[in-house]
């Protein structure tokens, strides 16, 4: 029998990679501690949804103090915990209102988080945003955490990715369009008909002019038709209009 088990990197490790700009190691981080978390919620909160809000909107904080330096340097569930605990308290004199970037409850944030509102919308459900974001290309992500949530110049991000610091600016601008239109996204429910789930596939970018017009038109047309995907896009459709607007050049 093997005894070459691949042991599973300690948060230590995670955290060091995750300043050092490794996005995975942040993603790895959230599978780790996602569910205990959700169960220390619970004697918080009744709902699901609003546990599920609490912990993503724990690790946005937290990940952010992480990636500009600050933050635990070995086990990170304590330091989400306490988090959480001042943020439920924050909630509860705010009659339950969900801000993702307010006055820090538990630690300072770093200079320049309260202006993310590119990264993670205001007034958005935390664990959407938090799905979004994990659902870009690695490039748009990397570009989107160090031009909006640490502050860095494309100047500072385009060697960090092989192009000009134009370039850069160009990339941040698909990225944070990218965002919105997965975000929009991440709320269409699954459809039962391969019609209904073809329309239904890319109708965040539809909404947001981010599709050829041969696809818009299908979807459209399908729409015209189809009372259930007409609800969707209606309802899809009052959540974008809180987002702001967005350019097809930059959907590309």
């Amino acid at each position: 029998m093997s005894d070459d088990v691949e042991t599973p990197a300690s948060d230590a490790v995670l955290l060091d990679a995750l300043r050092d700009g490794d996005i995975e190691a942040g993603e790895q981080l959230f599978r780790r501690h996602a569910e205990p978390l959700r169960r220390i919620a619970a004697g918080w909160l009744a709902q699901p949804a609003e546990r599920d809000d609490l912990v993503a909107e724990a690790f946005v904080r937290v990940l952010s103090i992480i990636r500009a330096g600050g933050g635990p340097r070995e086990n990170l569930r304590p330091y989400l915990a306490v988090t959480m605990r001042n943020l439920v308290a924050k909630w509860s004199h705010h009659h339950n209102r969900v801000e993702l970037y307010g006055t820090t409850p538990a630690t300072e944030e770093p200079a320049g988080t309260a202006g993310a509102e590119e990264l993670f919308i205001l007034r958005s459900n935390a664990r959407l945003a938090w799905l979004a974001y994990c659902a870009l290309p690695g490039r748009w992500r990397t570009v989107l955490w160090r031009t909006e949530a640490e502050g860095d110049s494309p100047k500072v991000v385009a060697p960090l990715l092989g192009v000009t610091p134009n370039g850069a600016s160009v990339l941040a601008l698909r990225a944070r369009e990218g965002l919105r239109q997965a975000f929009l996204q991440a709320q269409v429910p699954e459809a039962g008909t391969p019609c209904c789930r073809e329309a239904r596939h890319r109708m965040g970018a539809w909404l947001r002019g981010g599709v050829p017009d041969r696809r818009a038109n299908q979807i459209t047309a399908h729409l015209a038709g189809c009372e259930p995907c007409r609800t969707v896009a209606t309802r899809l459709d009052e959540v974008n209009r809180e987002l702001p607007p967005g350019a097809r050049a930059a959907a590309g």
